[in-house]
């Protein structure tokens, strides 16, 4: 059958050779006797252990990505873990950089590896963790006694997830992450039974593998897959109800027409000036973009004010009777951009300002006095006045900063921004066309 040919050569492309998985595995020993060999040198009660994908077998050939978490015991204060933990991970490489999430860790490169060391509480079990970074270990330990050989499946879909662009569970992609595919693998049992079965997922369905989910926990997100090692969590709450759908679609375009194509798509390519002139002209619609310096933030914070902007702006332009048919957020690290395809950006010079209902009769009064020119519309008086803003890019350059926009970006905005329409969106940076391309849907 052509599906199984196709499984075939996609298995064969994402399984790490042997020579590859010897290694890395090596590597994360390394730095594992490493860090315990300095934590025994300074008295620090701590051990290191390899977790995720790598350490689960799941991972994707080519994937250079090794996790170690530094096992505190729990009654550690959070300061003393933040600074042994540090010092110990700062000791594997002298290339590093130190991030944050929940609390600071540092992430290094090792021997070509990208390594993310955590310092974590080893805690008994799940319900007791102190840090949302505690979980990993037990997220661990349940995929590695539940997944019965099917690490190879496991990779299937990651891969398929990743080609039809719904893979990450980062706030840039909202798709799925890594553990969140491990588990419908395990609930479903094969690839094709997960594809199957994702093919008819809807918003609000519950996928509870240890039928443990606690009911008085409220899920609000599109799909809830309940950890089974923590029954009030839900293991698909970055999943935005976008990237649900499209990954329904893609299972149902599999199983209509499976193509190698779906793992492993072109790379897509940038909108060039030309094609864009001529997409922005059959559409009739105007490209507005707003474009300002990136924030230093880690993406994880900086997408949630992207969208919380683009948002805002949306409903300032509605607002103001502007017609937005879509928009994104873009950024490459150095610029940002929310992009407006306007369907109405331009408007009359004039605008119908409604006064008081003729009942209120004071009100009514005072509204025609002040305006003489006023009229009677419907049940109340109305005048005709100048419109302050007849352009959309006239109202955003002069508003914007009004706009509910997230610290770091609000900051950045109010110290520079630029308004470019049409074609000239190009000019915002590299990176920009491949995103036109996924924005305007044109393939």
């Amino acid at each position: 059958m052509i599906t199984d040919s196709i499984l075939k050569e996609a298995a064969g492309r994402v399984k790490p050779s042997a020579a590859e998985a010897d290694n890395l595995k090596n590597t994360a020993r390394e730095i594992i006797g490493r860090i315990d060999s300095e934590a025994a040198r300074l008295g620090f009660n701590v051990h290191a252990i390899h977790v995720g994908s790598t350490a689960r077998d799941t991972w994707l050939r080519g994937k250079r990505d090794i996790d170690i978490f530094l096992m505190f015991p729990p009654e550690t204060p959070r300061e003393q873990l933040k600074l042994e933990g540090l010092q110990l991970a700062r000791s594997v490489s002298d290339d590093y950089e130190e991030k944050y999430a929940e609390h600071p860790y540092i992430s290094a490169i090792y021997k070509g590896f990208d390594v993310d060391l955590v310092p974590c509480f080893n805690v008994p079990d799940a319900s007791k963790i102190q840090s949302a970074v505690d979980r990993s270990p037990f997220h661990n330990q349940y995929v590695l006694t539940h997944i019965n050989g099917l690490n190879d499946e496991a990779r299937l879909l990651k891969q398929f997830m990743h080609g039809v662009g719904v893979y990450g569970s980062e706030l840039r992609t909202q798709g799925f992450s890594g553990y969140l595919a491990e588990l419908l693998i395990i609930r479903y049992g094969s690839f094709l039974d997960t594809v199957k079965a994702g093919a008819n997922f809807y918003r609000g369905l519950v996928i509870d593998v240890e039928d443990h989910m606690d009911p008085g926990v409220k899920h609000p997100e599109p799909l809830i897959v309940i950890d089974p090692v923590d029954p009030k969590r839900n293991v698909a709450a970055a999943l935005s109800e976008q990237k649900l759908y499209e990954f329904v679609d893609a299972c149902r375009r599999f199983q209509k027409a499976p193509s190698l194509d779906m793992f492993f798509p072109p790379p897509v390519e940038p909108v060039d000036e030309p094609e864009l002139l001529e997409i922005i002209d059959d559409r009739g619609t105007l490209l507005l973009t707003i474009t300002f310096r990136a924030p230093d933030i880690v993406e994880d914070t900086l997408y949630p004010q992207l969208r919380k902007a683009e948002e805002s702006v949306v409903r300032m332009l509605e607002l103001h009777e502007f017609k937005v048919y879509r928009s994104g957020v873009w950024s490459n690290g150095k610029r940002c951009a929310i992009v407006l395809e306007m369907l109405v950006w331009s408007l009359p010079n004039i605008e119908r300002h409604l006064g008081p209902p003729l009942e209120q009769r004071e009100h009514a009064d005072r509204f025609r006095d002040k305006y003489p020119d006023a009229y009677v519309f419907g049940y109340r008086y109305a005048v005709d006045i100048p419109r302050k803003y007849p352009r959309a890019d006239e109202l955003i350059r002069a508003r914007l900063t009004s706009c509910a926009l997230g610290k770091q970006v609000s900051e950045s905005i109010r110290q520079d921004f630029i308004v470019l329409s049409g074609t000239s969106v190009l000019s915002v940076g590299e990176g920009i066309g491949e995103f036109l391309r996924e924005l305007l849907h044109r393939k």
